[in-house]
């Protein structure tokens, strides 16, 4: 396998811009296997039709076209370290130049996502981090199911009420439910917004108490929003209370269009 991500990149390099994870193969579902071998060359990364047995750190390309959204949960666990899908106007001639800067950000976590909202919204995002963290990390009972719980409410915050900007429900009522469900099909069927991007990282770090403290960073591409107080947030507004009261610590910046979570683990 060709270790390595950037052209020339080497391991002094690495170290000077906080490299964490070398990649050292990509797959990409339903890509067509010669293109996948230009594509990968061109990366420095081994091209491969299944993720094999190993410690060497895989990029997972999603083509976001429907049919890409990996069925095969072996391609969310380790050794696959990132999930990546091009932008939607990337041709065949330029793909690894707009790769190239998502996979040098990839670089510097132990987990990195970069998908449309429409993809992501398919994927169960929350369950699959879960399972991504706790193949590394193992995670038991109620430990493990606020962590999956945190990381949905995170997930949905960002893609629903982010980058689709669907208002939450005001009320538990059939009508609210309604109104919630027609706002979030509409959104979703608006090209411009199904394409806006969510990114996230996971990095995993000893804590000061002996512990691992796992880092998890959500950015989406919405308005944004003010954190303050919420006298009356509804029946689906409670997302960052819930997940403040599970995290070991979290922070709101970028204008609202990032979340920083702790976790001990």
């Amino acid at each position: 396998m060709i270790d390595g991500t950037i052209q020339g990149t080497t391991q002094e390099a690495d170290q000077a811009v906080g490299c964490r994870t070398r990649f050292a193969g990509l797959l990409a579902p339903g890509l067509a296997a010669d293109r996948l071998n230009r594509l990968a060359l061109a990366l420095r990364l081994s091209p491969l039709l299944q993720a094999p047995a190993g410690p060497a750190p895989l990029a997972v390309l999603l083509a976001g076209d429907g049919s890409a959204v990996p069925e095969s949960d072996a391609l969310w666990l380790p050794p696959v370290a990132a999930w990546i899908e091009p932008p939607a106007d990337t041709g065949a001639s330029d793909t690894a130049d707009r790769l190239a800067p998502f996979l040098a950000e990839a670089a510097k976590s132990d987990l990195y996502l970069n998908l449309t909202t429409a993809t992501a919204h398919d994927l169960q995002l929350g369950g699959r981090l879960l399972a991504a963290l706790s193949a590394r990390h193992p995670l038991e009972g109620d430990r493990r199911d606020d962590i999956e719980l945190a990381l949905h409410e995170a997930v949905s915050n960002a893609l629903v009420h982010g980058n689709l900007g669907v208002a939450g429900m005001k009320e538990l009522s059939a009508q609210e439910l309604e109104r919630f469900s027609r706002d979030l099909g509409d959104r979703l069927a608006d090209p411009l917004l199904a394409g806006r991007r969510i990114v996230v990282t996971l990095r995993i770090d000893p804590a000061e108490d002996g512990r691992r403290l796992a880092t998890v960073e959500i950015t989406d591409e919405g308005a944004g929003f003010t954190p303050g107080p919420r006298a009356n947030s509804g029946a689906s507004g409670r997302g960052l209370d819930l997940i403040g009261t599970i995290a070991d610590g979290l922070t709101i910046e970028d204008g609202g269009r990032r979340i920083r979570m702790g976790f001990r683990l």
